[in-house]
């Protein structure tokens, strides 16, 4: 018999094709651990009243119809991503997952961390926490932020599935584009969405379109930009290049298959560069990015927008420079993907129960 999941996993208001990105690659790797037929049923994490997250329609429908739950992946202690009714989950009924979900604070105006006013409450990540069966944080910014709530039996650093997802585009896309054809690539993101000091704020267009130029000289033709969310577009059409945008994963990876050298602000597009073997530098500029970066062992694709403020122009083409021409997974990708998988066989076997 096929299994039941209901799938608790961010939207968002501008239709980020990250987060349909992780989406795909934590059912693709649920799917291929399982053994058996899934019937993922998607449940926005916020935004569409009862029929979102873990309130208390959502959690009667999964104690009716559902074999498990799983919540995640994506920044759902953040932005306001996840309802929870506290009363309603205490009443749930089917083992629940959390699946690479992040929490991670943001610089303030003297350039230390300081925590998201948008962030999940204590109180509900505690009594998600406490009802959840397994735990497979993001990264180790994460990770720490839940132990200083509890000590959960069963949680682990897991890193993110989507770095695992050139296995998707191997499986079910044709041959790549021909290097000839692949263009340079800048992945925005519209400062108005940006949690940095103003500072910084005011100083991201001039730099985007510095960067725009490092690539267009070292490639030799015009740079596109990228959008992952609808409300990159606007922004994006200010430089005068073309706009690359979709909110469909299979559009997404033609995109990405044609990407010769990028510099991107979204964590979301270097990681599926990454694991395409391309080279990419990542612009970090908050918690969540730069743990799940560390976690991942990428910090030499990564630099501090934030912090690395002085000859910043210098820096990037300096780490651009430093690249291969093809990049390879560090050890510590296996390590995390046999973590990944074990917590979803141990979730898979509560199942069976």
């Amino acid at each position: 018999m096929r299994l039941n999941i209901y799938h608790i996993c961010p939207f968002g208001p501008g239709f980020n094709i990250g987060n349909f990105m992780i989406q795909q690659s934590v059912r693709r790797m649920v799917s291929r651990l399982s053994g058996r037929g899934i019937n993922f049923i998607t449940v926005p994490a916020s935004g569409f009243g009862s029929k979102a997250g873990l309130t208390k329609q959502i959690v009667f429908d999964i104690n009716q119809t559902a074999d498990g739950v799983i919540v995640g992946g994506g920044n759902l202690f953040e932005n306001g991503e996840i309802s929870i009714d506290r009363t309603a989950l205490q009443a749930l009924r089917r083992p629940l997952l959390i699946y690479s979900s992040s929490y991670g604070r943001i610089y303030g105006p003297d350039l230390s961390y300081v925590r998201r006013t948008d962030a999940i409450s204590d109180a509900d990540l505690l009594s998600l926490l406490q009802r959840a069966d397994v735990v497979l944080s993001r990264d180790e910014a994460t990770q720490k932020h839940i132990e200083t709530l509890m000590d959960h039996p069963d949680h682990q650093v897991g890193g993110c599935p989507s770095v695992y997802i050139s296995e998707l585009a191997a499986a079910e896309f044709g041959a790549g584009r021909s290097a000839e054809t692949r263009y340079p690539m800048l992945a925005v993101r519209n400062p108005e969405q940006m949690n940095v000091p103003l500072s910084q704020k005011i100083r991201v267009h001039a730099f985007s379109e510095q960067c725009l130029q490092i690539l267009e000289q070292r490639q030799g033709r015009q740079a596109k930009v990228l959008c992952n969310d609808q409300r990159d577009i606007e922004y994006a059409m200010s430089f005068g290049r073309e706009i690359l945008y979709t909110s469909d994963v299979y559009e997404y990876f033609q995109i990405l298959d044609g990407v010769s050298e990028a510099i991107s602000f979204r964590v979301h597009t270097s990681l599926p560069l990454w694991s395409l073997g391309r080279p990419a530098l990542n612009l970090s500029y908050d918690e969540r990015s730069e743990s799940l970066i560390e976690t991942l062992e990428m910090t030499p694709f990564d630099l501090n927008l934030v912090r690395e403020r002085d000859d910043i122009h210098r820096k990037i083409e300096s780490r651009l420079d430093s690249f291969p021409a093809r990049v390879e997974a560090p050890a510590r990708w296996q390590q995390l993907r046999d973590t990944q998988e074990a917590g979803i066989l141990r979730f898979l076997k509560l199942l069976e129960v």
